[in-house]
C-alpha cells in the first residue's frame, strides 16, 4: 500500500506492506484526510510526531477488512484518540485523559496512506449527506466542540477567538450559534473574508488588544500555540471576571501576564482533545451536527491533493500564497 512517510527531509510517500491486523481493530480504506496545524508542527520536528512515522488523524473511510468485528458497510470518520478503556480515568468517563492513549498519526500510523487500522470501537458512521472531505473534518469539529463546552457560553457572551486558521474559525462558527457577539483575530487577508463570510467579525492580530477594550470580550479560546504570544494577549483582552480556554497546542512555555490574572481574577481552562461533557460524547456529537454545516465547509475546506502528490499537499498548507485553511488529502478517487 502507499503510506505517507516522515523522514529528516520531509514528507515522502513509499510503498510499504500493510502489518497483520490487530484483535478487535478493523482496516479502513481511506477516502481522505485532512492536514492539521499538529502535522505542520511535524514537519518542525515538534510535538510527538518521529522520523519513520506516518501522519494524519482527520480521516473518513470505509471498512476493507474486519477483525472480530461486523461493521454496515457505511463510511466512518475515526475518533483518533485511542484511549486504553481501563485506566482510572477511563473508568471515571474522561477519557480525554486516559493513562495510556495513542494518537493516530503521531503514535501510531496516521491516515495519509490509502490503508489504515484502527480500533473498531473508533469508528463512527457519517451522513450520506456529506462528500468524503467534507466528513473528513469532523475531528476538528470535535476538537472545537469541546473548547466551546468548556467556554460555558450564553447567548449575551461576548467571544473574542485568537486565531482564524481552521481551528479557529470553527471555534468561532460554533460560537456564533450560542452568542450574538462573536469577533476573531485575523493575520491574513484570506482569513479575515473567510471570517466575514462566517458571519465573525475580524480583528487585525495587532489591533486585537484595543479592540478588547471596548468589545470586552467574556469568553477569549486561543487556537494559536505553537510560538506565539497569544498567552499575553489573551489575559489582556478578557474582562475582569472572565475566562480564557487554550486550544492551541504550545510548542515553547508561552510568557503569561501572571499580574493580569490575578487582579482579573480570570480563569484558564486547557482543552484537550475531546471526550464527555453533560453534553455527551463530543466526537459523537459532531458526527451530527456537522452535516448543518456544508455551506460553511465551502469557506473552510479550501484546498484537495491527491495521495500522490501529498507533497504538494503539505506544501500548499505552510505556503500563505495560496490562501490556505484546511488542505485535504484525497486518497480514494471516485
Amino acid at each position: 500500500m502507499l503510506q505517507t512517510v516522515w523522514t529528516d527531509e520531509g514528507i515522502v510517500l513509499r510503498e510499504v506492506e500493510p502489518p497483520p491486523l490487530q484483535p478487535g481493530w478493523v482496516r479502513l480504506r481511506v477516502h481522505a484526510c485532512g492536514i492539521c496545524g499538529s502535522d505542520l508542527h511535524g514537519l518542525k520536528h515538534h510535538g510527538p510526531m518521529r522520523t519513520g512515522g506516518t501522519p494524519g488523524h482527520e480521516l473518513v473511510g470505509t471498512v476493507l477488512e474486519a477483525n472480530e468485528a461486523s461493521l454496515p458497510d457505511e463510511r466512518y470518520a475515526v475518533e483518533p484518540w485511542l484511549a486504553c478503556r481501563r485506566c482510572d480515568y477511563c473508568l471515571q468517563g474522561r477519557s480525554e485523559h486516559c493513562r495510556n492513549a495513542r494518537l493516530v498519526g503521531a503514535m501510531i500510523p496516521g491516515g495519509m496512506a490509502e490503508f489504515l487500522d484502527v480500533p473498531a470501537s473508533n469508528l463512527h458512521p457519517v451522513s450520506a449527506s456529506l462528500s468524503d472531505v467534507q466528513a473528513s473534518i469532523t475531528e476538528p469539529f470535535a476538537v472545537c466542540t469541546r473548547a466551546i463546552h468548556l467556554a460555558d457560553l450564553k447567548l449575551d457572551t461576548r467571544v473574542l477567538v485568537l486565531g482564524a486558521g481552521s481551528l479557529g474559525l470553527i471555534s468561532g462558527l460554533l460560537a456564533r450559534d450560542f452568542c450574538e457577539q462573536v469577533a476573531i483575530s485575523t493575520r491574513y487577508p484570506h482569513q479575515a473574508e473567510a471570517a466575514r463570510t462566517l458571519g465573525l467579525q475580524p480583528v487585525g492580530e495587532n489591533e486585537v488588544v484595543g479592540f478588547a477594550r471596548e468589545f470586552e470580550p467574556d469568553a477569549v479560546i486561543e487556537t494559536v500555540g505553537g510560538t506565539a504570544n497569544t498567552m499575553e494577549q489573551a489575559t489582556a483582552c478578557c474582562r475582569p471576571g472572565g475566562r480564557i480556554v487554550v486550544l492551541g497546542l504550545f510548542s515553547i512555555a508561552p510568557p503569561l501576564d501572571m499580574r493580569a490574572l490575578v487582579h482579573k481574577e480570570l480563569r484558564i481552562t486547557g482543552s484537550k482533545v475531546f471526550g464527555m461533557s453533560e453534553h455527551g460524547a463530543e466526537f459523537r456529537a459532531s458526527t451530527k451536527i456537522l452535516p448543518r454545516y456544508r455551506d460553511e465547509l465551502k469557506v473552510l475546506q479550501t484546498h484537495q491533493f491527491p495521495l500522490s502528490r501529498v507533497a504538494d499537499a503539505f506544501a500548499t498548507a505552510v505556503s500563505k500564497d495560496a490562501r490556505p485553511i484546511k488542505v485535504t488529502v484525497i486518497a480514494r478517487e471516485g
